[in-house]
């Protein structure tokens, strides 16, 4: 699954399939704008159907967002937000972690073919969660999205390049994946940069590389150093 631009500078071969992916990085890193291109390109390309889960923005202004960016939403490529579930669900006591699950079997009952998955965010899920015990089924849920064989990307805020919060230190040992995105300051500029700090089972690059939104979307530049 190379479908970045300059992906192939940080990792050698594809992001393994059915693996857990965190995405990690504080705000206006281009986090939900890399996860989106990858999900959106990888469908174009192969012919088969993705899931996009947002819980920080509705579907319209997600959209808005992803084209003020340039990048644009395949046809496979199916957005969910919590506003489309259906009243009866929000009447229940909400189990968050068990309604992801019940949107992400719908839509790989409706499209067989549906192979790849995003959450946006984990910071928010916790958030709206009444589930008191939310991290300790954690374990299942990245199990679950294996055993469907389901490529996932998760989002996750974070304020400190290199390290997550310790309350979601659980997420970064389970997952298969870690990349990070973050903005640093190089000979004067600002520059955003992404960092893969973890693929298991593929070697890739260690350094920071710079990236960036031009006329084709995400781009993935040279090393920063």
């Amino acid at each position: 699954m190379n479908t970045i631009c300059g992906w192939e500078k940080l990792l050698e071969g594809e992001i393994p399939e059915s693996s857990v992916n965190i995405v990690t990085g504080a705000e206006g890193t281009l986090k939900s704008g890399l996860v989106f291109s990858i999900l959106s390109n990888h469908i174009a390309e192969h012919d088969d159907h993705g899931l996009y889960i947002t819980l920080e923005q509705n579907k319209e202004s997600h959209l808005k967002n992803m084209s003020s960016l340039g990048i644009k939403k395949t046809d496979g490529l199916h957005i969910f937000d919590y506003q489309d579930m259906p009243a009866e669900s929000s009447d229940r006591e909400m189990d968050m972690m068990t309604m992801t699950r019940e949107v992400i079997d719908y839509y790989k009952e409706r499209y067989g073919s549906l192979t790849v998955f995003a959450l946006d965010s984990l910071n928010a899920l916790y958030s709206i969660s009444e589930d008191a015990h939310l991290r300790d089924k954690m374990y299942h849920f990245f199990t679950g999205l294996r055993d469907k064989g389901l490529t996932s990307f998760l989002i996750m805020e974070s304020s400190s390049p290199g390290l997550m919060p310790e309350c979601h230190s659980s997420e970064r040992f389970l997952a298969d994946g870690t990349i990070e995105l973050g903005i640093i300051e190089s000979n004067g500029a600002v520059k955003r940069y992404i960092q893969i700090l973890k693929m298991r089972s593929r070697k890739h690059a260690m350094e920071k590389h710079q990236i960036i939104i031009d006329e084709m979307g995400i781009n993935i530049l040279g090393p920063i150093y």
